[in-house]
Order: structure tokens, then sequence, then C-alpha cells
């Protein structure tokens, strides 16, 4: 589900310019001089202030769906996040309302899944939850420190890898699979580290898309969409770090 969340919420990054434009400002580019905006500009630091909410808000509804969730219920809040997203990606403007219902439904969600996964091992979900706070960490001190850096290659090969993530997670969704995907072991572990890194390449755009829209002087409004986006990364970044860590575990058969 992060795969088809986090493809619908970067097309929607193409639409933020207008969306949240100050009136009258030109179109931007990287490192651009912020327009003069009559509203509060966006701030980077900001998103990243509503993005640990939306993290908080996931985790709290983690726990309960792990002790109160059904597996049959799982089902269903994952498709609910679904369409909360696409009505995000239509509605832009809304993110404020729409991302912190998606962390929650998302959360119980994967507090669900995680309990399946946990019967591997005991350590297997706080694992899972160290390795993916890891990840964003290390992603961002790579963006940070200049190490790696976003090009118009990266952002095609991500967006492509996870438009790819998002066709099998709807055939899921509508109960057909692709043989082997499914599986925690052989074409499945392989398709799992391929989503990991697709995951790892969405968050290096998210981050460019944060500065640069810093830039530009997009209108706060902006700082929804950004956490929006970079939350369903994280939520990719779980769910596959939760299959490696199965596959190491001794696991098998079709899980997540």
């Amino acid at each position: 589900m992060g795969a088809v969340s986090n493809t619908a919420v970067r097309s929607a990054f193409n639409r933020i310019d207008t969306e949240y434009r100050p009136a009258g400002g030109p179109p931007g580019h990287p490192g651009a001089p912020a327009p003069s905006s009559p509203g509060r500009p966006f701030s980077a630091s900001r998103a990243f202030d509503k993005l640990a909410g939306l993290c908080i808000a996931a985790l709290v509804a983690g726990i309960v769906g792990f002790f109160a969730v059904p597996a049959d219920a799982a089902y269903g809040f994952m498709v609910v996040a679904f369409a909360l997203v696409m009505v995000g990606w239509l509605r832009i403007r809304w993110a404020r309302y729409i991302a912190p219902s998606y962390s929650v439904v998302e959360g119980l969600a994967l507090g669900s899944v995680s309990r399946e996964f946990s019967s591997f091992g005991h350590g297997i979900v706080p694992t899972a939850i160290v390795f993916t706070a890891a990840v964003f960490v290390g992603a961002l001190v790579l963006y940070r420190t200049g190490l790696v850096r976003v090009t118009p290659r990266m952002m095609s090969l991500a967006f492509m890898g996870a438009f790819g993530i998002m066709a099998v997670g709807f055939l899921s969704l509508v109960g057909l699979s692709v043989p082997g995907l499914d599986s925690l072991t052989g074409a499945g572990l392989i398709f799992t580290v391929l989503m990991l890194g697709i995951a790892v390449l969405n968050l290096f755009t998210d981050f460019q898309f944060v500065v640069q829209s810093e830039a530009r002087g997009v209108s706060a409004e902006g700082e929804w969409a950004a956490a929006f986006a970079m939350m369903t990364a994280l939520v990719l970044v779980y769910i596959s770090m939760l299959r490696i860590l199965g596959a190491a575990y001794g696991g098998g058969g079709r899980r997540g």
C-alpha cells in the first residue's frame, strides 16, 4: 500500500506550484529566490514536524491494530487508505485532513500485519521500526551532505519504480497476484529489496521537493503535501523491512 500511496502523492507534486504558489508569483526553479507572499511561506522544518506528527499517529494506531484489529479487517483498512490517497491526489489542498486520516488508517492495518510477522520472532516488529527510522535518517544525512544528488534521471527511476509497485499493489487489492512475489523467499525477496531501494529513491525526491518548495516560497499549506509524501515512503520502507526480516527469521508463504 505504501507504494500505491507514494506514487499518487508524487504525481500530485506536479501540481504543487500551481496549487500553493502565492498569487501572482511566477513558477520557481531550484534555488530561485522566494517570491513575496501575503501568507506564511513553506518551511522545511515545519514539514518535518508534521511528518513527525504523522509518524506518531501511525505508531499509536499501529499499537491498537496490533492488539485489536483482526487480520481480515486489515485488508479493509488498506482499501480505505488507498481511497484516501486517491482523494488526496485529486484534492491536494485537502492534504492537511487526509494525511492524518491516512496515517491512522494505515497504522491500524500495519499493526495487524505486524502481528502476523511477529510470529516469526518476537523482535521482528521493533527491529523493523528501528531500521525504518535508520533508513530515513541515513537518507536525510546523505542528501543534506550532498553525497547524493537528486537528478532528473533519479526522479524518473523513482517514479517508474513506484508506478510498477503500484500496479502490483493494485493487483493484490483486487485479489490477483504475480506468481512468486508474495513469497518471502526467491523472487519475492528480490522484489522486496527492489521495493526498499525504490522507497529510498522516493525519500530523496521528497527531500528535494521540500528544499525546492521552501526556496520557491510556496504556501505553507504545501507542508502537509510534503509530509504526506514522506509518510507514504516510510510506510513502504517499513513494509519492506518487515518482509526482509521475515525472510531472515525463516518465514515463508504469503505475507504483507
